[in-house]
């Protein structure tokens, strides 16, 4: 019965999902066509009533299930409730999208459900074999996902490029957990972070870091492990790519950030790496973003630098940075779900997504530009926006880093303002550029309720945050404290770095 309530008080709401995972699968097999509809009601309700299931967690204290292989805290929880919000949005974005599948309605459904189940476990997976799972839950959702549409070639294309890379890199990543295990003989990360403790950095702990990093940089699609964010977020449904996007990608963080600050945080070269990983990814996705035509490259390649900026918070190693982190994700949840929802909208009506295409288009719908224009700006992080806030706080955790992350907080202010150029082309494209083929029909642009509602709460929840930053800094800053981050690595010198390779 102790053992029970210890799984409950630690993983309540993912035991809800599973529970509602089923009831969808039942529901799937049952009926057929339009009938499949209930899914949808199904997955919906459900996922809000688990949302509601989290004020019966214990905030104030750390609990454990399955013999400590996975924690429940401040930190997890409140990623946990980020990546139900994205699954909501997500299944909301996707009852139109899906109308059309016949039979495959409910399977569509379900599938998202099965991807945020391996989400909400990554973030709090304390186990090198639970971290394994959670990831490979994600991963193989999201690869069917991604090739869902079967006639679409470009799905196809997406569906198997994900798939080819992401095993490639759960590879890499597995290879980095075995040095890990040969050199501490534990899977569970506070047995592992104990025996670490009395053992010197060696080159054995610093390839199983290296490798580590490669395999959450795919999933972060962090530069040189991007490659695939493009093709797939073009190819794959979009709302799937939203979820990509946003949802894998804060959970991914959520793992990451628990998994190095607890275990890599003493290697001298560790801030040095996630900087320069941080560094060329802001850089890389920036310049490639400038020239895309398709606005779902064009914000494939702004996710590629959105990640770049996060991972700033991760290269200080501070409690302000990891709560800037925070703070920039919950921020990042809704002003990217919302460009997504209006690209979505826009998309549904046309069939269109060309940048070119958007000519005109506040002359047709001023109140859907709009929408569309304050998410963008707040992706690029004009004042007053919520994303100025996320920026502002972040940067300011790597100013009082300490004077030798000033070159990190300089390069990021200058991607800060390039990135502004391809933001406001889209905009300029909707309000200044000549009226374009869809704007000079008739039609008016017809938004379903779910699609609508999605949109509005996303920008909504961009506007409130950038007005009431204060308490969800302050709720940051509460999450970052259950890290117990003591102190952080100051960037070594060569000669420090080459000894320690030598070891």
């Amino acid at each position: 019965m102790n053992l029970l309530f210890d799984i409950a008080s630690a993983l309540l709401p993912e035991m809800l999902l599973a529970i509602l995972i089923i009831i969808c699968l039942i529901l799937t097999f049952s009926f057929k066509d339009d009938d499949q509809n209930l899914v949808f009601v199904a997955a919906i309700t459900g996922l809000i009533f688990i949302l509601f299931s989290f004020v019966f967690l214990p905030y104030s204290q750390e609990n454990s299930a399955f013999f400590g292989a996975f924690i429940s805290n401040s930190f997890t929880i409140l990623f946990r409730i980020l990546i139900l919000l994205g699954a909501i949005f997500t299944v909301l974005l996707s009852k139109r999208y899906v109308c059309n599948f016949g039979n495959s309605i409910g399977e569509f459904y379900t599938l998202i459900l099965m991807a945020t189940l391996g989400a909400m476990l990554l973030t709090g997976a304390n186990d090198l074999i639970m971290l394994f799972v959670a990831i490979e839950t994600l991963s193989i959702s999201s690869f069917a996902l991604c090739g869902y549409t079967k006639l679409d070639k470009l799905s196809n294309e997406a569906a198997l490029k994900y798939l080819v890379i992401g095993a490639a890199s759960t590879a890499v990543m597995l290879y980095g957990f075995s040095f890990l295990y040969g050199v501490t003989g534990q899977t569970n990360i506070d047995d592992i972070v104990y025996a670490l403790s009395h053992y010197e950095v060696s080159m054995a702990l610093i390839i199983s870091f290296i490798f580590v990093v490669a395999g959450f940089g795919y999933k972060l699609s962090a530069v040189p492990f991007h490659t695939w964010a493009p093709d797939v977020y073009q190819g794959a449904p979009i709302p799937v790519a939203a979820y990509l996007s946003v949802v894998s990608k804060i959970a991914a963080f959520a793992a990451l950030i628990r998994f190095m600050t607890l275990i890599y945080a003493d290697i001298s070269i560790f801030t040095v790496v996630i900087a320069v990983i941080s560094v060329i990814t802001m850089t890389a996705g920036n310049l490639m973003a400038v020239g895309q035509k398709n606005i779902k490259r064009l914000l494939a390649y702004s996710s590629i630098a959105q990640a770049g900026y996060v991972l700033l918070g991760l290269a200080v190693l501070t409690t302000e940075g990891i709560s800037g982190m925070i703070f920039y994700l919950i921020v990042y949840l809704f002003m990217n779900l919302g460009t997504w929802a209006a690209v979505q909208i826009f998309a549904s009506q046309t069939g269109m997504d060309s940048i070119d295409d958007y000519n005109g288009l506040a002359h047709k719908n001023r109140y859907f530009a709009l929408c569309l224009s304050i998410c963008l700006l707040s992706l690029a992080g004009i004042p007053i926006t919520a994303g100025f806030f996320a920026k502002f706080y972040l940067f300011k955790a790597v100013l009082f880093a300490g004077y030798e992350f000033m070159p990190l907080l300089i390069i990021a202010l200058v991607n800060t303002v390039f990135a502004v150029f391809y933001y406001v082309k889209v905009i300029r494209a909707m309000y200044v550029r000549p009226v374009g083929k869809f704007a000079k029909q008739n039609n008016e642009i017809k938004i379903s309720l779910s699609l609508q509602s999605v949109l509005v709460l996303t920008v909504l929840a961009t506007v409130f945050l950038g007005i009431f930053a204060g308490p969800f800094i302050d709720l940051s800053k509460a999450s970052a404290d259950s890290l117990r981050i003591n102190k952080k690595p100051q960037i070594e010198n060569v000669t420090n770095i080459t000894s320690c390779l030598r070891q």
